[in-house]
This record gives structure tokens, C-alpha cells and sequence, in this order.
């Protein structure tokens, strides 16, 4: 049976982007077509991706779709190459984030999802759907390009406060 490289996945909401900030949900501004990766995914595979995208993180989800976690170029950096093992031979599965995965849900309001970006300080949500299937991703950004009154760079000093598990010094 061939291992798939990534996998697709669509979301069957459409994009509208006509409410007002008050009334925003992540639907109206995320990202549905999602590229994800297995666990099986080798860690060559997975930045590969991440190149061809141009993102920072991919799902990491089963073969049905179910998401089990996330992996960002900061896992493939620390996890990965400066956990010194064999980098053509790491599956994804060795070094993604399943534990404390924040997630939201399509109809999530925008507002809510940036709250909870700020708080766990990450920079982007997997979507999810019932039975924790994934729809897409927001991103802080996509937050912040719908309100061109929003300070991006509030947004992203809200996101990035020192006290994260990765603070040097540590």
C-alpha cells in the first residue's frame, strides 16, 4: 500500500466575507484548503511541503481526515535536526504537537479565536469539524488583514509575550 505524501482537505463552507467584525466567525476568513501530513510523513517530506506551501506549520492528521496534532518548523528545528537523530529516517509522528492542541470550530467567533491565539501563544488554529475532523486554519494574519483598523503589531506582541515553553533561558 503506497504511503500518501500529504493530504488534502476541503471545507464545504463557503467564504463570505461581508459581516462585521462583531459578527466575524473563523469561517469567514480562514483558510479551507488545507495541505496535511501523516505521522508516517518523514521529516524531509513534511519541510519539503513547508517549502512548496509556504507555511510554517501542517496539520498532522489520520488518513480519514481526524486531526491528531500539528507540526510547525520550530518542532522540525528543535525536535528534529537539534535532537540529533537520524533526520531521513524521523517520521512526523516523533516530533509534532499532539498535547494541549487548541482548536477552534468554523462558526468559532473571530474575536474568541484571537483570544485563544494570545493566550496559548500560537500563531495559527486547526479547524475542526465534528468528530474532530479538519476543515482548515487560521492564522493570526488572516486575522489581521480583515480589520485594516487593526495594530498588527498589538496582535503580534499579544502572541509573542516571553513565557512559552521555547523562551531561551529556560
Amino acid at each position: 500500500m503506497a504511503r500518501k505524501k500529504a493530504v488534502y482537505t476541503e471545507s464545504h463552507r463557503a467564504h463570505t466575507a461581508t459581516r462585521a467584525k462583531a459578527n466575524k466567525k473563523v469561517r469567514d476568513v480562514m483558510t479551507p484548503r488545507v495541505v496535511a501530513v501523516t505521522s508516517v510523513t518523514f521529516l524531509p517530506e513534511a519541510a519539503q511541503i513547508m517549502r512548496e506551501e509556504d507555511v510554517g506549520a501542517l496539520p498532522v492528521v489520520q488518513e480519514d481526515g481526524k486531526l491528531m496534532g500539528i507540526v510547525t518548523d520550530r518542532d522540525i528545528t528543535v525536535r528534529g535536526v537539534a535532537g540529533g537523530g537520524d533526520l531521513l529516517h524521523t517520521q512526523i509522528g516523533e516530533i509534532y504537537t499532539a498535547e494541549d492542541l487548541v482548536t477552534v470550530t468554523p462558526e468559532t467567533d473571530l474575536d474568541e479565536a484571537e483570544a485563544l491565539m494570545a493566550e496559548h501563544q500560537v500563531r495559527r488554529l486547526p479547524i475542526v469539524e465534528r468528530d474532530n475532523k479538519l476543515v482548515g486554519m487560521i492564522a493570526m494574519a488572516d486575522i489581521v488583514r480583515q480589520d485594516t483598523k487593526r495594530d498588527s503589531g498589538e496582535v503580534l506582541r499579544q502572541v509573542s509575550k516571553p513565557g512559552g515553553e521555547h523562551v531561551q533561558g529556560q
